[in-house]
């Protein structure tokens, strides 16, 4: 009784902030609806043929973790068949450089070059929506390009699969992945005037579905959890060249001598590596143009996992790294403690379950004919009826 009174009493606290409504819309990802295509693009980098023109641009790209405006533009576009996703990218730019014109996909780090190193555009795929092999891919305007597969992400142990680490042995969509960048100006001119390069690539649904439970063929109204990013380093012009002159626009110090990130859906920490945060890419065999965005209702239980699974990182932190099977002591330790109260989701509150050691946990929130679960690693799973 004097637990579910203190329970009462918590939220009655933070009840006078914002509802678990108010919270769990307020971050709900972008969402993009991606539309099947009959045929593949002319795949040269440009993106003024009907197969992109018939689709819309996702909403602008935001800072990756601040409420600073980005200074230059960027969109994204996605289409898709029973063997491909279409990616393209437009990214306003009026310094459109590359150092690095080629990579290998193989075990020479001479060659096979870290893209980001360069000014990028990179997608970030994951298939079921688990935090779990989701794939990473990385391009710059010389249309040199980078794929990996994380078993998971960095801070819950997780490593880098790919031929830069593993040869021939390592995760690799190219080939037959394929890809092209463009530009209106000349690559390394300044003297060319450029003003944005785009690109296209065209994904093998059957690697990015590598080693996950996702299946194929796609389906219309099915989700997939997506993002893009864009890196941006500043440069200046010395006798008609450019030089990388880092100088961050939106870091905790305006100034700073390192890159700007951007992003299409925010991820609200300088880190892509949660795929939680990622949006949601809703496939569409409707005409294009003609399908509304569906509101995934998997979110808020997947919103609450989440933030349990935060709350319990941070408490065992503070415990040894011990973790708890009391909801009640995450309060002190959530960010958005009101969701836990489970008139969000299914008026059930949250179960937890700990090994006798309390070094794992796992967290199960109803839905309405499903369950979440998610553990200690980050690994989500929905469970339907």
């Amino acid at each position: 009784m004097l637990a579910t009174i203190l329970w009462i009493a918590v939220f009655a606290v933070f009840s006078t902030a914002q509802t678990c409504e108010e919270v769990i819309a307020g971050r709900y990802p972008r969402q993009y609806v991606a539309y099947r295509a009959n045929h593949p693009p002319v795949m040269d980098g440009r993106l003024d043929e009907p197969f992109w023109e018939q689709v819309p641009f996702t909403s602008t790209f935001v800072d990756i973790s601040t409420n600073v405006t980005p200074h230059l533009t960027t969109r994204a576009k996605v289409r898709w068949n029973d063997e491909w996703l279409y990616v393209a990218g437009e990214l306003h730019e009026p310094a459109v450089w590359a150092n690095i014109t080629h990579t290998c996909h193989c075990f020479n780090p001479q060659e096979n070059q870290v893209i980001f190193y360069d000014n990028d555009f990179e997608v970030f795929v994951d298939a079921d929506g688990t935090c779990q092999f989701y794939k990473e891919y990385e391009m710059n305007a010389a249309n040199a390009n980078w794929d990996l597969c994380l078993n998971r992400p960095y801070e819950n142990g997780g490593y880098e699969n790919s031929t830069r680490v593993y040869g021939v042995h390592g995760f690799d969509m190219t080939p037959p992945l394929y890809s092209a960048a463009s530009s209106d100006g000349m690559l390394n001119d300044p003297a060319s005037r450029p003003t944005k390069w785009t690109v296209e690539i065209a994904f093998p649904l059957q690697k990015l579905i590598y080693n996950t439970t996702a299946t194929l063929p796609l389906k219309n109204k099915q989700f997939w959890r997506i993002n893009f990013s864009r890196v941006e380093w500043a440069v200046q012009v010395i006798d008609n060249r450019y030089f990388k002159y880092p100088s961050c626009q939106s870091c905790p110090v305006p100034g700073s001598n390192a890159e700007d990130n951007w992003v299409w859906s925010p991820m609200h920490a300088i880190d892509m590596h949660h795929p939680e945060m990622w949006g949601f890419l809703q496939f569409s065999t409707d005409a294009p143009n003609s399908s509304s965005p569906i509101y995934n209702v998997e979110w808020p239980p997947r919103f609450v996992a989440h933030e349990l699974y935060y709350a319990e990182q941070a408490y065992a932190t503070a415990h040894d790294g011990k973790f708890t099977d009391n909801i009640t002591a995450l309060v002190p330790f959530a960010t958005f403690p009101v969701v836990f109260n489970g008139h969000c989701t299914a008026s059930t509150v949250p179960h937890l379950e700990t090994s006798a050691a309390q070094s794992q946990f796992l967290a199960t929130i109803a839905g309405v004919n499903f369950n979440v679960t998610i553990n200690n690693d980050r690994f989500i799973r929905v469970h339907y009826a």
